[in-house]
């Protein structure tokens, strides 16, 4: 069986490959292997386009835009990475997301950060939702108020979001998704942007907070971090004693899985 648009990918792996050859370890920025890989693909008569605007939607309501690196033929989705390491799982799956928002057939996910340069071909078989996670049986077996059914329901509507929308976006997609899905829901909230730092019951100042508070006792940090520092999580539980409330669930949308941590007050 033919593999998808076969022609169209030997012509960009030929592109690809020539940019490589000549700024090979050139130590360049992401953006200059794109302007690179923009002059080759013109030089070669390939149609594309680069930096293209589309809309995120969630459930049919738009909560921000994904800017592609470079469109071939308006089919194939170039997603370009610098990443010494080597391309890894999560790299896929933000390409995944990538081609569920913009509906293209195909995506070749290129690293040219390696020693030797990486094209992985990721096709678009995303023709249904996948299936959600739930939440670990046990999740209502202790720890009583703080596991209740409202502590539940939220771990099911973030894995919701995590599951419609996948990895690869950033921090305010993730939070506008979950409070759409909080509402269609009924689970009340209050999205608070800011706090005010207290010091000895007084304010110094107001600063960035943006926790999602729902029912007056659980605020959700909604973000996408490659890693969750032990300072994040020291400075959200300092916001969660400020806004006074009982817990705060630490949702990661960065990975191929949902990663929820509890912070109890």
């Amino acid at each position: 069986m033919p593999l998808i648009l076969e022609e169209q990918t030997y012509q960009l792996r030929g592109a690809l490959f020539q940019v490589y050859r000549e700024l090979k370890n050139s130590g360049i920025s992401e953006e200059a292997w794109e302007n690179a890989l923009a002059i080759v693909l013109t030089e070669r008569g390939i149609p594309h386009k680069e930096q293209t605007p589309f809309p995120v939607l969630y459930k049919g309501t738009q909560i921000g835009f994904l800017v592609t690196d470079v469109i071939a033929w308006d089919r194939i989705l170039l997603e370009l990475k610098v990443a010494p390491e080597g391309l890894s799982p999560i790299h896929t799956a933000q390409t995944l997301s990538y081609l569920k928002i913009t509906g293209f057939e195909l995506g070749l996910l290129v690293n040219f950060g390696a020693a030797d340069i990486e094209i992985k071909r990721v096709p678009n078989f995303i023709n249904e939702r996948t299936q959600r996670e739930t939440a670990p049986d046990d999740a209502r077996a202790s720890d009583g108020l703080m596991l209740s059914e409202l502590t539940y329901a939220l771990r099911a509507a973030l894995l919701e979001v995590h599951g419609e929308l996948g990895p690869g976006f950033i921090h305010y997609i993730y939070r506008r998704a979950t409070q759409i899905e909080l509402q269609a829901r009924g689970i009340p909230f209050e999205f608070k942007k800011q706090i005010s730092v207290m010091f000895h019951d007084q304010p110094l100042q107001t600063v960035d907070c943006r926790l999602i508070v729902v029912d007056n006792c659980i605020a959700v940090a909604a973000f996408a971090l490659k890693e969750i520092s032990e300072a994040h999580r020291q400075k959200l539980e300092r916001y969660s004693r400020w806004l006074g409330v009982k817990m705060t669930l630490l949702a990661n949308f960065y990975k191929p899985s949902l990663e929820i941590e509890t912070i109890r007050i």
